[in-house]
């Protein structure tokens, strides 16, 4: 926010209507997200809203790791403001920026200021698209599913990617981006978070896409990621993956707002080598990928499914990966134009195909998620949400199980921030 408004000065003489167009379908999602921003402020198009989020009860605010429970009445208070600033018809900046106040009544430790900015640079020409841009990311959140606790994560991004339209419903993007992690957190039992997970990640992606229908995009994907860890006990993690995926995913027509839409969501699923540079470390290959789609199929009634399987580094001494799995589904009931209901069942597990010989196994966890929620539209700004989350988890090798309830409500007041359909490959971290 702070840098978008930086510019404020001297650019009070840039055209009212300015935004990115051209024939790339990315172009033309950008002069959408631009056209529709809800405030204007000179050349300035602007989104913002107040957010409180899952302000409730917690029965176990770690979720079993400190054995006894710690319940606590928490909330989450985050002010998201979006900027967008034509420079001309072909070129937009996109500013975001949303700082957080997570607060916890009792565990005074817990409570801490978070922040996520994000700079990028539109260009949109007639039949080429680029964007290039980063992001700073410093979150106290949730770990893993192997550490359902808070922890500082803080993630520096560069990312660029560049599309070709070759014909009116094909095109080939290019997709590069670099990620630096850092963990603030000095220890979790004997193994030093920091350590065991602080790392660069550079991935590049080469995607094809054919749109048959104005409302589905076909991908296919091929991808190639590097992982590199800067502790030089933590070297024999080093590694690379290659995969390849393919899926589809549903796009709004134009003038079509993405919430209405009969069909939602997107399909990516693929195979993964997952390569140690270490000999002495055991690979993996397998299927991986992530699935999320939703579509009316009765009268007012919409059904979900979900499904996701990727490789994720372990905090474990003992292993140095291990596969995070879940899948669901759940279904929302439309009571009126106002208000419905929905209910989701997710279930998960991590499982560790590599772990060193003569060291104990880490524990084989399996979560079950059960959710419920009232959404309430009471204005055209006003959305006011009631949730339930009920939370069990298992753990093969005591079969002992750890329950973690909340009860609670999010509200939201104004209009978020917006995205466009950019390239994107096959979803990662």
């Amino acid at each position: 926010m702070v840098v978008g408004l930086a510019f404020a000065p001297w650019l009070v003489g840039f055209p009212d209507h300015a935004y990115g167009q051209g024939n790339t379908w990315p172009g033309l999602s950008l002069a959408q997200m631009v056209e529709r921003a809800r405030w204007r402020l000179g050349p300035l198009h602007i989104n913002s809203a107040l957010e409180l989020l899952n302000a409730g009860y917690d029965s176990d605010i770690y979720f079993g790791y400190l054995g006894a429970p710690v319940p606590d009445i928490t909330f989450t208070a985050g002010l998201p403001v979006q900027i967008l600033l034509p420079l001309s018809r072909k070129v937009v900046l996109d500013f975001y920026e949303n700082p957080q106040y997570l607060f916890y009544a009792s565990t005074e430790r817990e409570r801490a200021w978070n922040n996520v900015f994000r700079g990028q640079m539109h260009i949109a020409l007639e039949k080429l698209y680029f964007q290039a841009g980063g992001g700073l990311s410093n979150m106290r959140t949730r770990l893993s599913p192997e550490l359902d606790v808070n922890v500082r994560e803080k993630i520096d991004r560069l990312n660029g990617s560049a599309l070709w339209q070759t014909s009116r419903r094909s095109s080939l993007a290019v997709i590069f981006e670099r990620a630096i992690f850092k963990y603030g957190e000095p220890e979790a039992g004997s193994t030093v978070i920091a350590d065991a997970l602080n790392r660069d990640e550079d991935s590049l992606d080469m995607v094809g896409y054919y749109q048959p229908a104005p409302r589905v995009r076909l991908f296919i994907d091929g991808r190639y990621e590097t992982y590199k860890f800067p502790e030089p006990t933590m070297s024999a993690r080093n590694a690379q993956s290659y995969g390849i995926f393919a899926g589809f995913e549903f796009i709004p027509v134009v003038g079509e707002e993405a919430e209405t839409a009969r069909f939602q969501g997107s399909f990516s699923l693929g195979y993964q080598r997952f390569d140690l540079r270490s000999p002495l470390m055991r690979d993996d290959s397998g299927l991986a990928g992530d699935i999320t789609l939703s579509g009316e199929f009765m009268r007012r009634t919409i059904v979900r499914a979900e499904f996701s399987r990727e490789f994720q580094f372990s905090i474990y001494p003992g292993a140095t990966y291990f596969i995070a799995t879940t899948y669901g589904g759940g279904f929302t009931r439309r009571l009126s134009r106002r208000f419905s209901v929905s209910y989701d069942l997710l279930f998960g597990r991590s499982d560790y195909p590599e772990y060193i010989e003569g060291m104990e196994l880490p524990p084989i966890s399996q979560y079950t998620t059960h959710s419920a929620a009232m959404d309430m539209l009471l204005s055209r700004d006003l959305t006011v949400r009631l949730l339930g989350t009920f939370r069990r988890r298992v753990v093969d090798q005591t079969d002992l199980a750890k329950f973690s309830n909340f009860v609670g409500i999010s509200v939201t007041y104004g209009s978020p921030a917006v995205t466009i359909s950019a390239p994107t490959g096959a979803p990662h971290r």
